[in-house]
């Protein structure tokens, strides 16, 4: 009683001052809101062996418990003979299974057992967190053996990793970017994601990764500031009072002052993503690490959105951009369209000063900036894959024969030859869409190979001091493994992608891609024959066969605007 009348009084005396509270006010931006990697997070709490379990049962028990990381997977160890729970190493991949694995006793005699294990398989994420969806009928299959120790059965050859379900990967694991910086110039931050448990553990294995140095694909198109060979001198990342600290062995001492400053700003970036995190302390042999004089006072930011982040389509006055309530023609970009051949594919770059399109039925990519002429790039290549525009100022196509490779050209200065961009040494195919991201580190390529499967890509690009691009690294594991075709595809925001994919006999479906995580089908689009992404799924824009522009409204499309071809800048 006496709690409640304490809390009447003081619900009394908020009412009561609520007399001065404004009724109205300016609308004012907020802080974004980050999302935490603890949403949705379960600890898994595991039963160990039972007393005189079956040999199924006993691996079906060692099964669902390594899917607790609890005391690097104390539980799971139990259901282990004494040699194998010493050697078993957990953290050398997961395997991620669709539904729990189905179980069955091979061979069973007084002292040894084999259980066979088999179960359809969803993705995999290797030791050092990279995550990749793996194509349709994949399945696992092992053979486990038992013996009796002190006359129970347990397992001798559980396998490095560990096998989980769909649902107890998104109970336990999460995302996390860990950031590079591009190269040339204008230096910006990307972020390589990773997948791991939110834990006590996961800043040292965040940072462990940094140091290791970026995704094979991605390690072309971007540097690192710390120096080869540099590590963590006492082995973990503790964070107290929202501080985490790195101490780092003296080879960080190697890098000049330039390079410490993007060490710094990596470590910020991709520790302070944890909301466990404010502060990132940073040292060598436990002295403070300085940047230096040259670079005090600077960071590298990551990539964000453009100045001008409008959508661009060809609407029914020609190229127009979307203002928020209807799409409005731009100014200066009209004359010369008519002349030369029914445009398509417009592109726009990042600050809005230069226009592309593809002319005479697709085989010519022509420029314009605002009030200017419109100009032929590219001509004299065949059928050309729509175009894109870099951030520096480079216009992407290519030749969709087979064995061609992209072409760049700079927009500042249309009439120079088109430069082919060398691919990697497996090559790209015929090429149906290439797709610069926004930071302009990586290509989102999608190609047909000799046999005619689609393969959706990324590429790390290789660019000069200037800007300019050299040639493509390998490519991602393919992204949508197993799909039949695709009609278009591009780039939301930082790993994020949207792919059209194609059914056979059915209605063109949107798959929202991550470079590195699981993929996400969204309701199918009758018609639907190009997309644009922005910088959530929110911003996602289909084209359709009859000129007209849909948007997402919950699980339905809606009509937009009248239009074609839309795009966003890149």
């Amino acid at each position: 009683m006496r709690r409640r009348a304490a809390l009447a009084l003081a619900l009394a005396g908020v009412l009561a001052g609520c007399g001065g509270v404004p009724r109205s006010s300016d609308v004012v931006s907020g802080q974004r809101i980050e999302d935490d990697p603890r949403i949705g997070l379960l600890q898994v709490i595991p039963d160990g062996p039972v007393r005189d379990a079956a040999a199924v049962d006993v691996v079906r028990g060692f099964l669902l418990a390594a899917s607790s990381s609890e005391q690097d997977h104390a539980v799971a160890r139990q259901f282990l003979d004494a040699g194998a729970a010493q050697t078993w190493r957990p953290d050398a991949g997961t395997t991620i299974v669709t539904t729990s694995p189905d179980l069955a006793l091979l061979r069973q005699d007084a002292d040894t057992a084999v259980v066979a294990v088999t179960a359809p398989v969803d993705a995999l994420v290797d030791t050092d967190g990279h995550y990749a969806e793996q194509p349709p009928a994949s399945t696992y299959t092992r053979s486990l053996n038992l013996v009796r120790e002190e006359g129970q059965w347990r397992v001798t050859d559980p396998g490095d990793g560990v096998v989980i379900t769909a649902l107890d990967a998104s109970r336990t694991l999460r995302p996390f970017p860990v950031y590079f910086a591009t190269s040339g110039p204008a230096t910006q931050l990307v972020g390589d994601v990773r997948w791991f448990g939110y834990d006590s553990s996961t800043a040292t294995r965040i940072v462990r990764a940094l140091l290791a140095g970026p995704s094979a694909w991605l390690a072309p198109g971007v540097d690192s500031g710390a120096p080869v060979g540099t590590e963590l001198r006492v082995g973990t990342v503790p964070v107290a009072a929202g501080t985490a600290t790195v101490d780092l062995t003296d080879t960080a001492l190697d890098a000049d002052p330039t390079q410490r400053g993007v060490l710094l700003a990596q470590l910020r970036a991709s520790l302070t993503g944890l909301p466990a995190v404010g502060d990132v302390q940073v040292s060598v042999d436990g002295a403070e690490l300085s940047r230096g004089s040259e670079t005090a006072g600077t960071d590298v930011p990551r990539a964000g959105a453009p100045s001008d982040s409008r959508l661009v389509a060809l609407g029914p006055q020609g190229i127009s951009r979307w203002d928020r309530s209807q799409l409005r023609a731009v100014a200066g970009t009209g004359p010369g369209l008519e002349a030369a051949g029914a445009a398509s594919h417009p592109a726009v770059a990042a600050d809005g000063s230069v226009f592309a399109v593809l002319t005479d039925a697709g085989k010519v990519a022509r420029t314009q900036r605002t009030g200017g002429q419109l100009e032929p790039a590219v001509t004299g290549q065949g059928s050309l894959v729509p175009p894109s525009i870099d951030r520096f100022g480079w216009l992407w196509t290519a030749p969709t024969t087979a064995g061609q490779p992209p072409l760049v050209v700079p927009t500042g200065t249309p009439q120079t030859p088109a430069a082919p961009v060398e691919p990697p040494a497996d090559g790209l195919g015929a090429l149906v869409s290439v797709r610069v991201s926004r930071d302009g580190a990586r290509l989102l390529v999608v190609g047909r190979d000799d046999a005619g499967a689609v393969h959706v890509r990324v590429h790390g690009i290789v660019r000069d001091a200037g800007g300019k691009p050299l040639r493509l690294g390998v490519g991602t594991p393919d992204l949508v493994p197993g799909v039949a075709d695709v009609a278009d595809a591009a780039w939301l925001v930082d790993d994020e992608l949207v792919v059209l994919t194609r059914p056979p006999g059915g209605d063109p479906v949107p798959v929202l891609v991550r470079v590195s995580g699981p993929s996400t089908r969204l309701p199918a689009v009758p018609g639907a024959v190009t997309i644009a992404g922005g910088w959530s799924e929110r911003d996602l824009v289909v084209g359709t066969v009859d000129g007209r522009l849909l948007t997402r409204s919950g699980a339905s499309w809606i009509v937009l605007a009248d239009g074609r071809d839309p795009s966003y800048p890149g």
